[in-house]
């Protein structure tokens, strides 16, 4: 089997799989990638700790020099699960597909696509999402194409799960992209105006350390409480924000099609509940949440509770008073803190 057999085969390979699209690369130049770090850090010198540290997603060619192409996987989760009501207003809609849990369908299709890439196609493939910068690899394989927002868009939308390997041979790469970028319909600026807290400030850029997302696992970079005059403004969500898709024209006809709900050990509905992650322990922590929710490790539990306290507040309802005062009394200094500024605002003492 020649290179451009082997290229059609795993690409017919993907899509049988549940891939909604597949594409090939070259180990590329990344100059694209750095000049917009670069952008970045001009823009918001004081997040270069964030963006910095994507830079070493370039060294691939010097670290793994065995690999000779990439391939690109987009999956539209939206088409494939229903759109989970019970829970999204706290959790984002991404973090329920992943291809890291041994029981979702997402690490299925990437463990059989590496098994036939390595014994149908001889070749040494590496899944490599972590090595990469993804949203780059799948403009570059043609698969999609940055929106205002910063995220990639197909045809269809925004809602896409993005999986990358290398391989150890060279397979003819897609057609060069002559943009990286889709024109929004003009005047068009929902997402802008709808960020909460002003990350979004224009189009294609991001002040990280004022994004929900960011904030709501700020623990995986820096022991910190989100900023105070943030807080009111991230309102209820506890593990990531999807709001400037979810207003996007462009995602208008988006969770439509998916009829399948994600594959779950632990009801989500029972233990994403603000009172449950509020007093949260270690033990459960560490059975239900954190094989689920990775961004926020094992020594950070108090991310989880700190997030709910702040939520807490954001309702504006004073049940949860009684829950605030108790994590008054917490091990954790900054759940401590979280629950005295949380206090001060159901109280109106803000």
């Amino acid at each position: 089997m020649n290179s451009l057999e082997k290229s059609l085969a795993l690409k017919q390979k993907a899509l049988a799989l549940g891939y909604t699209d597949c594409g090939i690369i070259d180990i590329p130049a990344y100059k694209e990638f750095l000049s917009e770090i670069d952008r970045r850090n001009e823009l918001y010198p004081h997040s270069a700790f964030f963006y910095n540290r994507y830079k070493n997603m370039t060294r691939l060619a010097e670290e793994h020099q065995w690999a000779k192409s990439i391939v690109v996987v987009l999956f539209r989760y939206d088409k494939a699960y229903e759109e989970p009501t019970d829970v999204n207003r706290y959790i984002a809609n991404y973090y329920l597909t992943d291809g890291r849990l041994p029981y979702s369908d997402e690490k299925k299709m990437n463990n059989s696509l590496t098994a036939f890439m390595t014994e149908e196609l001889g070749l040494r493939a590496m899944v490599a999402s972590h090595l990469l910068p993804l949203k780059w690899s799948a403009v570059w394989a043609g698969l999609g194409k940055f929106r205002k927002n910063n995220l990639i868009y197909t045809p269809q939308g925004s809602w896409n799960a993005l999986t990358l390997w290398i391989i150890g041979e060279h397979l003819p790469p897609e057609p060069v992209v002559e943009s990286a970028v889709y024109e929004c319909p003009p005047g068009c600026n929902r997402c802008i105006e709808a960020c909460p807290t002003g990350a979004l400030s224009a189009p294609f850029t991001l002040d990280p350390t004022h994004c929900v997302s960011y904030l709501s696992y700020e623990s995986m970079y820096r022991n910190a409480l989100p900023l105070e005059e943030l807080r009111s403004s991230m309102g209820e969500m506890l593990y990531g924000c999807d709001i400037c898709q979810k207003v996007c024209p462009q995602n208008s006809q988006t969770w439509k099609d998916g009829t399948m709900k994600y594959p779950n050990p632990h009801a989500l509905a029972d233990i994403i509940t603000l009172e449950k992650l509020a007093t949260l322990d270690q033990a459960e922590f560490m059975e239900k949440i954190r094989p689920r929710f990775f961004y926020i490790n094992e020594q950070n539990r108090w991310q989880w509770q700190s997030n709910a306290i702040r939520a807490m507040a954001n309702t504006g309802d004073r049940k949860y008073e009684p829950h605030i005062t108790a994590a008054l009394n917490d091990d954790n200094e900054n759940v401590r803190a979280m629950a005295t500024w949380a206090l001060k605002r159901l109280r109106g003492q803000l």
